[in-house]
């Protein structure tokens, strides 16, 4: 089922569960995002939240560090701010790239995550925007991964997944998640979805449904920054 045009920035497509359910998701998505509220339903928070949204079990969360005395201050201070990231759990395909890990990048990247199904209006224009940014920030950092969960059969075939990627002309990695492992440690519920993974593994930012393209740059643009911080020793 698909939140329309009407609801804007936060239109968001999510599972059928029922006219009254549905109703509900209506309501409680459309209040959250006018008052600006950090709902831990929907994913979103920033570094004043009080309590940021557990993602995943801890056998899944990336964690790449030394040593507890090893462990660099700034990243100690995100323990207590910001959830882990989580791996990508038992993708059945990779689109337009060769099978990797988050957990390979994290330390040397900012990860652009996005959860999504080509049949999803909402998505498909969110993809433009997508490709601008790993156009304009790849080189500076930044990986955008597109995880692919589908709704209807028609979007679990690879050979459908590849035709659009190929037609909406999408070159930035695309996992297949046929069977909702990533979706699940996510605890996602909503197409689109995107979450901003920082070079040390902790989600920065996270944003459901279409528009925020703006806000979401700016968080890129101070991530990429503080990769580069990192890297130099600065």
């Amino acid at each position: 089922m698909l939140l329309g045009g009407s609801l804007g920035a936060a239109a968001v497509r999510y599972p059928l569960v029922g006219v009254v359910t549905a109703v509900v998701v209506v309501v409680v998505v459309v209040i959250g995002w006018k008052t600006d509220l950090s709902l831990s339903s929907l994913g979103v928070f920033d570094s004043t939240s009080d309590a940021p949204p557990a993602l995943g079990d801890d056998e899944t969360r990336i964690i790449v560090e030394g040593g507890e005395n090893e462990v660099p201050k700034r990243i100690r201070q995100k323990r207590e701010q910001y959830p882990r990231a989580v791996e990508l759990q038992q993708p059945t395909g990779f689109i337009n790239t060769d099978a990797f890990r988050l957990s390979e990048v994290v330390g040397q990247q900012v990860i652009l995550l996005e959860f999504w199904t080509f049949g999803c209006y909402n998505c498909q224009h969110t993809h433009p925007k997508l490709q601008r940014f790993w156009r304009q920030y790849a080189d500076d950092g930044l990986l955008v991964v597109g995880v692919h969960y589908p709704e209807f059969d028609r979007e679990r075939d690879p050979a459908n997944v590849r035709s659009y990627v190929d037609d909406a002309d999408i070159t930035y990695p695309v996992v297949l998640d046929n069977d909702g492992g990533t979706w699940d440690a996510y605890d996602q519920r909503y197409w689109p979805a995107r979450y901003l993974i920082d070079i040390d593994g902790f989600v920065r930012y996270t944003h459901a449904g279409e528009g925020a393209y703006e806000e979401t740059e700016t968080r890129i643009k101070e991530l990429l920054a503080e990769r580069e911080r990192v890297l130099t020793g600065e």
